[in-house]
């Protein structure tokens, strides 16, 4: 049997500068983003092509969620592309009756930049 997969993305650009945030996104420490300590899983960032990969994977509840966090140079500042999968039976509640996403992560990033 099939389990169901939800998926989302986001992306925005800042006129943060790219630097600010990659060495922001490198720190965990006090100079690292508060919202992102509430994702658990995450993976050594990796600087690919001139961009910043953030990935993580961690379980809830019955569900699985994967995604990548990817910060690109632009000329007016930091472009953010969060992209994301919950899959598993408990998607359902997180996504579908919650209305829960992690996509809202990235205006919470932004906020704190």
């Amino acid at each position: 049997m099939k389990r169901p997969v939800f998926s989302f993305e986001a992306e925005i650009l800042t006129d943060a500068p790219f630097e600010v945030v990659v060495a922001r996104l490198r720190n965990p420490g006090s100079d690292g983003f508060r919202s992102l300590q509430s994702l658990q899983g995450w993976q050594v960032p990796l600087m690919e092509d001139g961009r910043l990969i953030l990935r993580w994977t961690r379980a809830l509840s019955g569900a699985e969620e994967s995604g990548a966090l990817t910060v690109s140079p632009d000329p007016k500042g930091a472009h953010l592309r969060l992209e994301g999968r919950m899959k598993g039976w408990g998607s359902f509640l997180f996504f579908g009756l919650l209305r829960w996403r992690t996509d809202r992560l990235l205006d919470r990033l932004v906020e704190e930049l």
